[in-house]
């Protein structure tokens, strides 16, 4: 049950996400600020670079707690680390999405204070603008109703800052993020489903890869009528081969993909 969630939650704002980013392949390679499109390339200390490789084998949940720690206790001995700050932020996202509800909120409540605290120190890099927005994005989409109201403008906010930072962070990510927002927003809120399909399709011609701005996109074609393209983008993302960088993203994706086959065209895939 708590596995059918766990995918269920990676329809991200963001996430996903990601956003959520995240919900987003570049080779393995030590230094996740590096690899994930960075406005800087910073040399790491040893507890960094450690957390960064435990997040690369994220597909063990565990790892991620594991690289959590590691960041924690590098807040405690420096408050003023945003490398470990901004890391935080971006761990929090991904185990919210993983987790129990009584232990998401509190993620998310971290993250959020993570990201901020990021922010404050460096307003000029870009990570900690993008995981504050995205753990905004989950917070919106977990609290629901007048809470994420009140949250589309931060979301925004902090993606519009990414896109001006570093539009290519996260593969895109903020164009993602943004193009869902405008999806799920209603109109008096600035919702507006073509402005979704226009902001994932910029998104799609950088990145052809990106997955979850194929399925966002997909949504979007189909709230508007476009019922062949979006069965395109779904059937395009089951057919995806696997990514060593993304392998977890990929799979959850693959995984909201035939679940809209099914729902939509009544198609079954394995």
């Amino acid at each position: 049950m708590q596995n059918d969630r766990a995918i269920s939650r990676q329809k991200t704002s963001a996430t996903v996400l990601h956003f959520l980013a995240h919900w987003m392949g570049i080779a393995l390679i030590a230094t996740v600020a590096t690899a994930r499109g960075a406005s800087d390339s910073v040399p790491l200390y040893e507890p960094a670079r450690q957390a960064d490789i435990y997040y690369q084998q994220r597909q063990d949940v565990e790892n991620v707690r594991k690289a959590l720690t590691l960041m924690h206790d590098a807040t405690a001995k420096n408050p003023q680390d945003y490398e470990a700050w901004w890391r935080i932020a971006m761990f929090t996202s991904f185990l919210a999405r993983r987790t129990s509800r009584t232990e998401e909120p509190k993620l998310l409540d971290e993250g959020i204070a993570a990201g901020k605290k990021a922010v404050n120190l460096s307003p000029d890099r870009v990570e900690g603008h993008f995981w504050l927005g995205a753990n905004y994005g989950l917070a919106a989409e977990v609290g629901g109703g007048m809470k994420a109201f009140r949250l589309l403008d931060r979301i925004r906010g902090e993606m519009q800052t990414v896109l001006k930072l570093n539009p290519e962070y996260e593969q895109a990510g903020a164009l993602v993020i943004l193009g869902r927002v405008s999806f799920e927003a209603p109109f008096f809120l600035d919702g507006n489903k073509q402005h979704s399909i226009e902001l994932l399709e910029e998104c799609l011609r950088r990145y052809p890869q990106n997955s979850l701005a194929m399925l966002f996109l997909a949504d979007s074609y189909m709230a508007v009528g476009r019922r062949e393209d979006a069965r395109k983008q779904l059937e395009h993302i089951m057919n995806h081969d696997p990514d060593p960088e993304f392998g977890p993203e990929l799979a959850a994706n693959q995984a909201e993909a035939r679940a809209r086959l099914a729902k939509y065209f009544g198609a079954s895939r394995q």
